[in-house]
């Protein structure tokens, strides 16, 4: 456990030392990301693919103040795009994502457009729409920052139950031998980030809930399941978890004592907090139970009966486990975490499975253009948990150095992967041959220097 065979005043170092160590390694993506914003981008840019639409958010309600989204789309979106000319039946063109992320993002672009303000008061030529490098850079720099959050918040949490050499080795081997350091250097436009965020609050409110049990500790983790909500309704299937928790956790008759009235604070809160996305339903659609995901879809978007689980973990088609095998360890560590507390293990992969069965079920089970299975970082709670359980009991066993050698490994592996992926080594939207998957990163250096000649 924390500071076995240490003095107050060691641990205290140690745990200095590795909160350095994190912020050291964050200040390097901060870095990478600040050096790679003068590279050109197809769209003239830094916000791209599904972030457009994230995004179109802050300067259509903070600076438009309305839900119509013509211009930002014109001003951040190819002419031929369907969304430009897609019309609601409130006769608006509307956002078919949610609002989670531009709500979290939107101190950060206020910061920005007072900065802009100003700058332009001073006689400098800046962009007021709500566009330009000042305000994307500072936004997605807030993505970033709720990335390290959520790291840095979950790294704390799994230290109170593991080793917290353990729980520190955890964190930066799924952040980096995983797709969470794409996320948030390459792609911080994207939810990710902020879904990673806010399912790591949920998490932390859970242990709240669950250690106190109080009513008020039950609308706090309600609000912060809403809030993941927000970010990305799909993640709803982790509501379930403390309820999973609590009834594995006590005996039935304890456990059901008082439920009722928590989960109605709880359901309470969700909604409440959830509510600002159903009005902007009701804005754009004319009705507030008519979800953005399933306006027009001609189409089931789900296939309940026949998942394709398997594949979402083991297909080269950005299967969880085929691409980032870090994840492999993490889900098999729950079963040591299970040794330490059975109840909040089983919840955790309880959670984990009905993401599989979810994201499986789904039309698109390889998630569209995607760095391995990048819907699984709201999963990074029960990832955590089981890895620093699994390297907690590596180093029981004295085989922690070649768990991190091939940590390290997968690190590289990783890096290696990032550069096929983002450079066009490797399309983005199919399934990969052996050969792309393996054989080619040992030739990517080769490759590279070819075309740096």
């Amino acid at each position: 456990m924390a500071g076995a065979g240490l003095s107050r005043s060691d641990a205290l170092k140690a745990e200095r030392r590795r909160e350095q160590g994190l912020l050291l390694l964050f200040a390097l993506c901060v870095l990478t990301f600040v050096a790679s914003i003068p590279l050109p981008r197809a769209d003239g840019h830094l916000i791209g693919s599904d972030g457009a639409f994230y995004y179109a958010y802050l300067p259509s309600l903070l600076l438009d103040g309305d839900l119509d989204f013509r211009n930002q789309y014109e001003r951040s979106l190819p002419p031929d795009h369907p969304a430009r000319s897609r019309i609601s039946p409130t006769g608006i063109v509307p956002n078919p994502y949610p609002m989670g992320p531009a709500l979290l993002w939107s101190p950060f672009f206020l910061v920005a457009h007072g900065l802009t303000q100003a700058l332009r008061a001073g006689g400098t030529s800046l962009p007021a729409d709500g566009y330009g490098p000042l305000y994307e850079g500072v936004t997605l720099l807030a993505s970033m920052l709720y990335g390290f959050m959520a790291l840095w918040m979950l790294y704390r949490l799994a230290a109170r139950w593991f080793d917290p050499s353990a729980a520190w080795a955890a964190v930066v081997l799924l952040w980096f031998a995983g797709n969470a350091v794409y996320y948030m250097v390459a792609e911080p436009s994207m939810a990710h980030m902020t879904a990673m965020f806010a399912a790591a609050l949920f998490f932390r409110c859970w242990l709240i809930a669950r250690a106190r049990d109080r009513g008020g500790d039950w609308l706090g983790l309600g609000a912060a399941g809403g809030l993941m909500l927000l970010v990305r309704p799909a993640d709803a299937i982790f509501l379930i978890g403390p309820f999973v928790d609590r009834l594995l956790g006590r005996p039935l008759r304890e456990a059901l004592r008082g439920l009722p009235a928590r989960a109605l604070a709880f359901a309470g809160a969700a909604i409440l907090v959830f509510l600002p996305q159903a009005l902007a339903w009701g804005w754009m659609y004319g009705d507030l139970r008519q979800s953005s995901y399933l306006y027009g879809a001609t189409e089931p978007l789900f296939r309940w009966t026949s998942p394709r689980m398997l594949e979402v973990l083991f297909s080269s088609w950005h299967g969880l486990f085929t691409w980032h095998p870090i994840y492999a360890f993490a889900v098999l560590g729950l079963a040591w975490a299970a040794r330490r507390d059975r109840p909040l293990a089983l919840a955790l992969a309880a959670g984990f499975l009905a993401q599989v069965y979810l994201i499986g079920a789904w039309r698109d089970w390889t998630q569209g253009d995607a760095f391995g299975g990048r819907m699984f970082l709201s999963a990074m709670p029960a990832f955590v948990f089981g890895l620093s359980a699994l390297l907690e009991a590596l180093r029981r066993r004295g085989w922690l150095r070649p768990a991190l050698a091939i940590g390290l490994l997968l690190i590289l592996w990783n890096g290696l992967f990032m550069v096929q992926y983002r450079f066009g080594f490797i399309p983005m939207s199919a399934s990969l041959t052996f050969r792309q998957l393996v054989i080619e990163k040992f030739l990517l250096p080769l490759e590279l220097l070819r075309r740096l000649r």
